[in-house]
C-alpha cells in the first residue's frame, strides 16, 4: 500500500478569519499587517487586494502608494494559530493523523483512509467543498510524499492529486520553489536558468550538493520520496465547552442561570469522564444585537465541581448586562490539566483544604490571584528563612510538604525580627528580663538548640555565628522563644511567640 499524504494550504488564513466575523467587506481590499524588525508589512490579503497587485511581505507604505484606499488591521498571531487549531480539530473527521504544517497549513495522512469516502477524488472534493462551506479558502495537494503534498498545494489551484507511483511525473513541471528551498538558493539556480523541479533530473546529485549546498538534495529526495519525511501527528488539545442558543432572547437573572447550570453540569461531566480538571470556566454571552460579554472565574485549584464553580459565577451574573436579550450563551472549561480521582471523605483535613481552596477561589476572583498568598516551606534550616510567601493559587501540595519537613523542636507560630532584651538575673537563660517594657520572670526553659549560620550563602541579616535557642515558659503564662548570639556581645533576643 502507497503511503498517501494530503497537504492541505491556506493562503489567506488571518484575512480568512477576519472576513469570515463580517468586520470588512470581502469586495473592498484588505490586507492583514504585522511588524516585521521595525517596519509593518502585509501579513495575508484578500483577492480584492491581490488584484490590484499588492502582495504579501510588502511594505505597507509601499502598498499605500499602489493603493491608498487599502484597508488594514493587525494581525493576531495568538487568535490566528486558535483558528487553526479549530480547523485543526475539525479536519480529524478525515483522518487520525494529523500535524499542522507551519502557520497557514496542516498536513493529513490519509493512509487506508480514501475507500471511505468513496476514493481520494471524492475524498478531497468534499474536503474542498466543506472548506468552502466555513468560508476559507484551501488548495489541496495529495501524493506517496509530504513534500510532493506541499508542492501541489502551494503550486496548483483547488485540488491537485498525484496518482500513486507517480510523484515525480506529477512534480516535473512545477517552479523549484515548490521544494520549499530558501530564496538565496533559489536565486542561485535562477541564475543558470534552471526554474523547473525537473530541469534537475539530468544533474549528478554531487554536482547538485558542490554547488548549493546538501539542502537543495534533501529537499529534492524528501519530495520524490528517496528520503523519507514523517508526517508527524499532533493530537490537537481537548475543548470542553457547552452552548445553549435559545429560541427566544432571554433577560431575567434566573433564566440565565438555569442555562449556565446546565452547561456547567455538562461540561464537568465530561471533564469527570476524561479525568480533567480546570482551572478556570469562561462564559460568553451573545445579545440579539451580535455583541458579545464575556465573564471569567478562575479557581486556585484544578477542578471538575459544578457546585462550585456556579457559586464562583453568581457574583458575577449579578453585573451582567443582557441588553435587548441575549439569544446564545456559551460556556468553556479553559486550562485544563489532568486530575486524578479522590476520594471523598468526611475527614476534617480534606474538608478544611476544599474551604481554604474555595477562599482561595473568591478572593482570588475579586482582588486577583496574585495578590492572595500563602506560606509555603523554604529548603533552610535558619528558622527564619525556613518559609516563603507565595500565591495561594496552584499551592494544594503544600500541606504535605509541611508535614514531611516536622522537626522533632517545634517552631513558634509568630516569627518577628529578633527584639534585644535586657537580663535583670543571671543564668542561662537569665532568670528574669526585660522586654517591650515590661519584666519577664521566668518559669520554665527547654533548650538550648543550637542553630548555625549557612556557610554556603551570606548571612549578613542573621549574623555570622551561630545562636542558642531557649522555649521558655513565663510566670504570667506567656511563652517565647528567646536566643543568644554566640558573637563577642552575646546579646539576648526574643524572636517569636508560642500560642
Amino acid at each position: 500500500m502507497h503511503r498517501r499524504v494530503v497537504s492541505v494550504w491556506f493562503p489567506r488564513l488571518p484575512a480568512d478569519r477576519l472576513l469570515r466575523s463580517d468586520l470588512i467587506r470581502a469586495e473592498r481590499p484588505f490586507a492583514v499587517v504585522r511588524e516585521e524588525k521595525s517596519a509593518l508589512r502585509l501579513y495575508a490579503l484578500n483577492k480584492a487586494a491581490e488584484a490590484v497587485g499588492l502582495a504579501p511581505a510588502m511594505a505597507l507604505s509601499d502598498a499605500r502608494a499602489i493603493y491608498p484606499g487599502l484597508a488594514t488591521q493587525l494581525a493576531e498571531i495568538d487568535r490566528d494559530l486558535i483558528f487553526l487549531g479549530a480547523l485543526h480539530r475539525w479536519a480529524g473527521r478525515f483522518s487520525p493523523h494529523i500535524a499542522s504544517d507551519g502557520a497557514d497549513g496542516l498536513l493529513l495522512d490519509i493512509t487506508g483512509c480514501a475507500h471511505l469516502f468513496g476514493g481520494e477524488a471524492a475524498m478531497l472534493s468534499e474536503m474542498h467543498q466543506q472548506f468552502t462551506d466555513l468560508r476559507v479558502e484551501t488548495h489541496l495537494g495529495c501524493a506517496d510524499t509530504k513534500g510532493a503534498a506541499w508542492a501541489l498545494a502551494h503550486e496548483a489551484c483547488g485540488v491537485s492529486i498525484a496518482p500513486p507511483g507517480e510523484t515525480m511525473k506529477a512534480i516535473t513541471g512545477l517552479s523549484l520553489g515548490a521544494l520549499r528551498l530558501p530564496r538565496d538558493i533559489l536565486g542561485d539556480l535562477n541564475k543558470l536558468g534552471l526554474a523547473q523541479i525537473g530541469d534537475l533530473s539530468s544533474i549528478p546529485r554531487a554536482s547538485l550538493a558542490r554547488r548549493f549546498g546538501l539542502e537543495l538534495v534533501q529537499r529534492l529526495d524528501q519530495a520524490t520520496g528517496m528520503r523519507y519525511e514523517p508526517v508527524a501527528p499532533v493530537t490537537p488539545p481537548r475543548i470542553f465547552a457547552a452552548r445553549m442558543s435559545l429560541p427566544e432572547p432571554i433577560g431575567l437573572l434566573d433564566d440565565v442561570r438555569e442555562v449556565l447550570r446546565r452547561t456547567v453540569l455538562q461540561i464537568c461531566r465530561r471533564l469527570d469522564e476524561a479525568q480533567y480538571g480546570a482551572r478556570a470556566f469562561r462564559m460568553t454571552v451573545r445579545r440579539v444585537d451580535h455583541s458579545d460579554e464575556v465573564i471569567e472565574i478562575g479557581l486556585a485549584t484544578p477542578s471538575r465541581d459544578a457546585d462550585l464553580v456556579l457559586r464562583l459565577f453568581e457574583r458575577r451574573l449579578e453585573k451582567l448586562d443582557a441588553g435587548f436579550g441575549i439569544e446564545m450563551i456559551r460556556t468553556q472549561a479553559v486550562k485544563t490539566e489532568p486530575l486524578s480521582a479522590r476520594q471523598l471523605s468526611g475527614e476534617p483535613s480534606v474538608r478544611a483544604d476544599s474551604v481554604i481552596d474555595e477562599v482561595v477561589a473568591r478572593l482570588g476572583n475579586r482582588i486577583g490571584f496574585s495578590h492572595v498568598k500563602r506560606f509555603a516551606p523554604a529548603e533552610s534550616h535558619i528558622p527564619e528563612r525556613a518559609f516563603i510567601t507565595a500565591p495561594a493559587k496552584d499551592m494544594n501540595g503544600e500541606a504535605a510538604r509541611w508535614k514531611m519537613r516536622e522537626r522533632t523542636q517545634p517552631r513558634p507560630l509568630m516569627l518577628f525580627a529578633p527584639e534585644t532584651v535586657h537580663p535583670l538575673s543571671s543564668g542561662r537563660p537569665p532568670r528574669a528580663f526585660a522586654w517591650r517594657g515590661r519584666k519577664i520572670d521566668l518559669h520554665h526553659a527547654v533548650g538550648p538548640e543550637r542553630i548555625a549560620p549557612e556557610w554556603w550563602r551570606s548571612n549578613a541579616e542573621w549574623g555570622g555565628s551561630p545562636k542558642d535557642y531557649w522555649r521558655i515558659e513565663a510566670t504570667d503564662g506567656e511563652r517565647l522563644w528567646l536566643c543568644c548570639d554566640h558573637s563577642h556581645s552575646k546579646k539576648w533576643a526574643v524572636c517569636g511567640e508560642f500560642p
